[in-house]
């Protein structure tokens, strides 16, 4: 039986993985990312991790699936990454092939979520499926009759860039008021800050998180004093899934999807994030337009990813082996 190797390139780390043909998977290994090595030192990374997962192999690599964390044009096979320098419009899949000599695809890592927990995880046997990551950022990937939904101009599923507030904040992308700048690990993290400098007495317990200053509070603190009761990081928690119900009440109006699938590091908080959530959904839905809708955590955690340049990967061998 053949095997694939999947790569899960973000920000921050990266992974790599070793699956058989059906789909089992075999390895796992994760590095941090080096940002300022760019392009050129996540290549010779990739080069000798593929070496060493062909390897241990002990059977015939025949194709790679990539999930990226950026832009990617699917169409044409081109990344960009706003993190670190060399990735503009860069042809990964064509290197891939001239280097590793593997048949390769890539997809942006929200789309790559929504394939694994789709195909291995928490979507597993559903038609349809949203796949939400909240982390430093807010991104989707939509999956509609068992296709990944991408648009006229490969940028459907943007749902950290609806616009929902008049707020001045401005997001990633350049606009103002978007869900990202309301929910995403970054929002909730900047909020702790600014409620910590401005009531520093109701602030104690995210203080003693942050190593005594308000200025490292992050969104892990945040919802780790939320889970103890602190009243303020409380608060924040109850501000933040107000947002994101409105946005998730949007996705249902319009797509009705089987599921709504929380990955990200900000969901892996459990309960802390989905009970008041919940509250918020039942308060402002319509006691007439019903849904069906499950609202779940992805059970494949932060490899869902992973899973899905896996299963990217696998494709391309069944479709080679028609």
């Amino acid at each position: 039986m053949s095997s694939v190797i999947a790569i899960d390139i973000g920000g921050t780390n990266f992974r790599v993985g070793l699956f058989s043909g059906d789909g089992t998977c075999r390895f796992i290994r994760e590095e941090p990312t080096s940002q300022e090595g760019g392009r050129e030192w996540m290549l010779e990374r990739l080069v000798e991790q593929c070496a060493a997962l062909r390897a241990r192999a002990g059977s015939p690599v025949t194709a790679c699936g990539i999930s990226f964390g950026g832009p990617v044009n699917h169409a044409r096979q081109l990344a960009t990454s706003v993190h670190s320098p060399g990735w503009n419009a860069f042809p990964l899949a064509q290197w891939v092939r001239d280097n590793l000599q593997l048949r390769c695809e890539v997809e942006n890592d929200a789309n790559a979520g929504a394939i694994g927990e789709f195909r291995f995880g928490a979507g597993r046997g559903c038609q349809s499926i949203v796949y939400i990551t909240l982390s430093t950022g807010v991104g989707s990937g939509v999956i509609l009759d068992g296709k990944v939904l991408r648009g006229k101009d490969g940028m459907a599923g943007e749902f950290g860039h609806l616009p929902l507030s008049d707020s001045g904040i401005i997001c990633s992308c350049g606009a103002r008021g978007c869900l990202e700048t309301l929910c995403s690990g970054t929002a909730i993290a900047r909020v702790g800050r600014e409620r910590a400098c401005r009531v520093p007495e109701k602030a104690k317990r995210l203080m003693e998180l942050s190593g005594g200053e308000a200025g490292k509070i992050s969104a892990k603190s945040v919802l780790q004093a939320a889970a103890e009761g602190d009243p303020m990081a409380t608060e924040i928690l109850q501000e933040t899934t107000q947002w994101l119900a409105r946005g998730l009440l949007t996705l249902i109006r319009i797509l009705n999807p089987d599921k709504i699938i929380l990955g990200g590091g900000v969901a892996l908080a459990g309960s802390v994030l989905l009970r008041p959530l919940s509250a918020h959904l039942q308060r402002l839905g319509s006691p007439i337009i019903g849904y069906s809708t499950q609202i779940v955590v992805a059970e494949l955690g932060v490899n869902s990813a992973l899973y899905g340049a896996a299963a990217i990967g696998l494709a391309m061998t069944q479709d080679e082996g028609q």
